[in-house]
């Protein structure tokens, strides 16, 4: 699909059952995508037909080997990488962080350095701060400007040659703002450090593309990307080179079982890969994968400006604070604002109370929203987030209830 080519939103709507029924107007979209109908059926398919654990020679156990290997290729793919066996599937972000982290603090020493920001959620940062255990050094690259986002200037003066890895967000899952991803990388890989990218916000707005970034490691969440609840994490040749996981005593070394403890999750593994189905869809491109999705998010991404264009004009002439960059530009369609006069949690209390879903208090960056942009003490802030999905008339919703509530008129 052509950039210049309008996203078919109501359409698109039809395919899922959570808006169809429309008890619900969803802008908590960060905290978890809704499914298209094609997820619940390719999870449906998995369950009643390959319940069975992998590498089996009957036929169940055949099909979802199978499968699931499909889609960890079709993950490659959809991250821009050429090895499937590149691609690590977990329950969440948060744990295979957490893993990447323990396995980087195996190789540690007294005296190592690594950085993590003022801009993330903290599950890109806390498992990191947990490895001065082992005398490594944890620095801040810090914000100059919250509403700016991270700038490479700020990082360059804390890499040397102890640097050990860099943890940073592509995009804030509160303000929103992108990073430059593939300057920053650059700077880390001149120090000698890995480079680890939080694509979590990032990947429902645009199309991830570990080749381009030239960074290390990258971590997405299927779900925030109208897929099942999983995690993924692509790891490239330095980092794999570099850190060991913590295998079982006979696994080889290096393929994806060192990352994937135990059994994992295939009824989700094969409903992230109906997911990927519908997203290449949306695109128009002859032969489909990479193509078909750089289409479709180029459609995406401009309906999703048009859709923040009319959520910051319209709440900010209500007259609540906005926070983050003033317009749309380097930016994914997240919102986080605030009532002067009241707490974020009640303001997120009566929006459920008229059907409409937003997010409300720090949304696990807490560093930046408590200390960063100093709302501490107010409870942080009230966060609506927007997908391709956001119609004008889900904007139109938010709203009307938002000037109900605005100031001087509740």
């Amino acid at each position: 699909m052509p950039a210049s080519t309008r996203l078919p939103v109501d359409e698109l709507r039809t395919q899922f059952a959570a808006l169809r029924r429309g008890a619900t107007v969803f802008f908590d979209n960060a905290s978890g995508a809704q499914v298209p109908d094609r997820v619940v059926d390719r999870i449906v398919v998995a369950m009643r037909e390959m319940q069975v654990n992998k590498g089996g020679a009957y036929a169940p156990s055949r099909r979802i080997t199978e499968a699931k290997e499909r889609v960890r290729a079709r993950t490659a793919s959809f991250l821009g990488a050429s090895d499937p066996s590149e691609v690590v599937f977990g329950p969440n972000a948060t744990t295979l962080i957490t893993l990447l982290a323990r396995s980087l603090g195996d190789t540690l020493e007294r005296g190592d350095e690594l950085v993590v920001t003022g801009l993330d959620h903290h599950a890109n940062i806390d498992p990191w701060r947990a490895l001065e255990r082992h005398g490594a050094r944890t620095l801040r690259w810090e914000l100059d400007d919250p509403a700016a986002g991270l700038r490479v200037a700020d990082l360059e003066p804390l890499l040397g040659p102890r640097t050990r890895a860099v943890a940073f967000t592509a995009a804030s899952n509160v303000l929103g703002t992108y990073t430059p991803v593939a300057e920053a990388c650059a700077a880390i890989r001149r120090a000698g450090g890995l480079a680890v990218v939080d694509a979590v916000h990032f990947a429902p707005h645009r199309l991830p593309d570990v080749s381009a970034f030239g960074c290390d490691v990258l971590v997405f969440s299927p779900y925030k990307v109208v897929g099942p609840h999983l995690g993924a994490m692509w790891l490239g040749p330095r980092a794999r080179e570099r850190l060991a996981g913590h295998p079982l005593s006979f696994f080889e070394p290096r393929g994806p079982q060192v990352w994937e403890a135990g059994t994992q999750n295939h009824e989700a593994m094969l409903g992230w890969g109906a997911a990927l189905d519908y997203l290449e869809a949306i695109g128009s491109s002859a032969g489909g994968g990479r193509p078909a999705w750089r289409d479709a998010y180029a459609a995406i991404e401009a309906h999703e400006r048009r859709i923040l264009a009319r959520m910051l004009a319209g709440l900010g002439e209500l007259g609540y604070e906005l926070y983050g960059p003033p317009g749309v530009e380097g930016r994914t369609a997240t919102v986080a604002f605030n009532h002067p006069e009241r707490p974020p949690e009640a303001m997120a209390e009566a929006f459920a109370a008229q059907g409409i879903a937003v997010a409300s208090g720090h949304a696990y960056a807490y560093d930046l929203v408590m200390h960063g942009l100093g709302l501490g003490e107010r409870g942080g802030a009230v966060r609506a987030s927007a997908l391709h999905y956001t119609d004008d008339g889900d904007v139109d919703r938010l709203l009307a209830v938002a000037a109900d509530l605005a100031p001087g008129r509740a």
